[in-house]
């Protein structure tokens, strides 16, 4: 969906067409999610809307004068040190590694809530906004602003929404028939899939109703007082929720209206590479393959044994491999592998044969 289709929904939830007053928190400190809502953000500055927002990733743009950003950026050191690389891991079951997600999130969640300048916003009584959008991610927590602020509040997922989002918009998930996001199936399960599907969801409901739900709520209640209702509660209330899937990866299924899927939110206009990029591209006569583990999960990190399998299979290739790879050095590295901290991925993208990536 286009991003000025988005916003004419966004704007079906406000009930006045002049300038609003809008609070965004997008709590991930990672920056491929908060590339999906910096446009959103922008876009509705540019409208003329005043425009708050609490992100890791700040655009500290000084033309967009309705915008005030709260910088959080120190939170990237407490995603450091969760790391995301446990979830490469084939031998751990997905019951261990969602709640480490939801414990990341309870970290997160403190360090933004005891913020300063957040603080005074959310605690002044004298600040009223007409709408709240907040990240959808596992864990609930910033929903509880809604209640807080009495303000109506969106959802936007930077990817899919999980089972407990799901479940608290009403849309039915039967697990038999589709695969929650964190699970490794897709297309049509077979009945061994489905069996695990179910136990997962089974898994999922108490893990969230005796366990995620209640310790959130206590964390929310903690910083926003406790005249806000449970938390369970607040999270039914979300107005809209928006999942930004793509349909080509996922299996089509059926929504209650309050779930909208939008695609290329966060696709820009194409930029020229680097000069040294530009050439490598151009002297790559048999093709270029691009690897990335994306900004959440690093290459450095991942076991000895996964990396040495990767170099010996891309030392048998004809093509020439740009590997994201965080360090300076790549032990055993082929000679048609070229490593690179960061590269501007959208703008490499139309001159690649196949594309590694991590899902």
């Amino acid at each position: 969906m286009d991003k000025f289709l988005l916003l004419i929904e966004l704007f079906s939830v406000i009930s006045f067409s002049q300038c609003a007053r809008i609070l965004g928190v997008f709590q991930m400190p990672t920056i491929s999610h908060q590339s999906v809502f910096q446009s959103l953000w922008k876009e509705l500055s540019l409208r003329g809307h005043t425009v708050t927002v609490i992100t890791p990733n700040p655009l500290k743009d000084p033309s967009l004068i309705n915008l005030t950003e709260i910088d959080i950026n120190y939170t990237y050191e407490i995603m450091e040190r969760h790391g995301f690389q446990f979830f490469m891991s084939k031998e751990l079951p997905i019951y261990t590694k969602i709640p480490r997600i939801f414990s990341l999130n309870y970290e997160l969640s403190e360090e933004i809530l005891k913020n300063g300048e957040f603080i005074k916003l959310y605690n002044n009584s004298n600040e009223k906004f007409d709408l709240i959008i907040a990240q959808t991610y596992v864990c609930p927590i910033m929903y509880s602003l809604s209640a807080k602020m009495k303000a109506p509040i969106i959802g936007v997922s930077s990817m899919g929404g999980w089972t407990g989002s799901h479940f608290a918009m009403g849309n039915p998930s039967p697990p038999s028939l589709y695969s929650e996001m964190f699970l490794p199936y897709n297309g049509e399960m077979s009945f061994y899939e489905r069996f695990c599907s179910t136990l997962y969801y089974l898994w999922t409901r108490y893990f969230l109703t005796f366990e995620a739900i209640p310790k959130s709520d206590k964390i929310a209640r903690k910083y926003l007082g406790n005249d806000i209702p449970y938390l369970g509660e607040v999270e039914k209330n979300l107005s809209v929720l928006f999942l930004t899937t793509n349909p080509i990866l996922y299996t089509p299924r059926p929504t209650v209206p309050t779930i909208i899927s939008l695609q290329q939110l966060h696709i820009k206009p194409k930029k020229a590479l680097p000069s040294d990029l530009q050439n490598i591209l151009d002297d790559a006569k048999e093709g270029v393959i691009y690897f990335s583990l994306g900004s959440n999960v690093k290459s450095i990190n991942m076991p000895e044994r996964i990396r040495n399998v990767l170099i010996e299979a891309f030392n048998e290739l004809p093509y020439t491999i740009l590997w994201k790879w965080e360090s300076d050095d790549l032990p055993d590295k082929p000679k048609n592998v070229i490593i690179k901290k960061w590269l501007p991925q959208q703008d490499v993208l139309g001159k690649l044969i196949v594309i590694i990536s991590y899902l």
